[in-house]
């Protein structure tokens, strides 16, 4: 027993940095090591020390992306039971999108991991999303789905502003557009372009209804000005929002 003891002494030594970075990421130890230094290694890092028998995480990469979307898909549609498939299926999509995934590498701190662990990390940045996949594969594989849900959502769903992305799905616009044709009102946006403002407001959009003033937003763009004005003006209690489907 003693030399077995021994042995696994010395194997968490040789990964106790990794043991520690993963633990404060994951929120718990792993229990095969192996498995996530599997997932933390691409064909770019095979190629570039010529070990030909070395294993890279495309498998785990590919079972990453399907338990993902499928955590993301079940978190959804419990949180939102009211809201319909269309709304469920573009709210996954943006979660799960390669940007997405990038940015919580970033954020949960798996993106230093990677560079830790690699011998070089050249196009380790634009690798991040599929690193991410790669180790909630080996996270399936390691805990069982039920605890690599609760690592997902408690570690790094965190990390997504869910109201954000909600708001962002909303084209206010259109609802305001929606609003005024079922109330028969005589919607009119004006914009301007403000220089003495910084730019990321400098735009004002002012929204009529005939000559009365509805409200005003501001935004980067007159784009986003109008989005501004239209949510203002949707959630300022002076239109029955009732008639508008959101």
């Amino acid at each position: 027993m003693i030399p077995l003891v021994k042995s696994i002494i010395v194997n968490y030594s040789d990964d106790k940095h990794l043991y520690k970075s993963l633990k404060k990421i994951l929120g718990k130890y792993p229990n095969n090591i192996n498995l996530y230094k599997v997932a933390l290694t691409q064909r770019s890092d095979i190629v570039y020390n010529k070990k030909k028998s070395a294993r890279t995480n495309e498998r785990l990469e590919y079972l990453g992306d399907a338990i993902v979307g499928s955590i993301v898909a079940e978190y959804l549609f419990t949180q939102f039971p009211n809201k319909q498939e269309g709304f469920l299926t573009k709210m996954r999509a943006k979660i799960v999108s390669r940007k997405s995934l990038n940015t919580l590498s970033q954020q949960s701190g798996l993106m230093k991991l990677i560079t830790q662990h690699r011998t070089h990390n050249k196009q380790a940045k634009g690798a991040a999303g599929n690193i991410f996949e790669a180790v909630h594969g080996a996270m399936l594989l390691d805990f069982g789905y039920e605890t690599t849900k609760k690592i997902f959502i408690n570690q790094f769903l965190k990390f997504i502003d869910i109201t954000k992305l909600i708001e962002e799905e909303v084209d206010y616009k259109s609802k305001i557009l929606e609003w005024g044709q079922k109330s028969k009102s005589r919607l009119i946006f004006e914009c301007y372009e403000e220089s003495s403002i910084p730019c990321t407001n400098r735009f004002r959009a002012i929204l009529f209804d005939g000559d009365v003033i509805l409200g005003e937003g501001y935004g980067a763009s007159k784009k986003e000005a109008e989005q501004a004005a239209s949510k203002q003006v949707m959630f300022s209690g002076k239109i029955d929002i009732n008639v508008i489907s959101i």
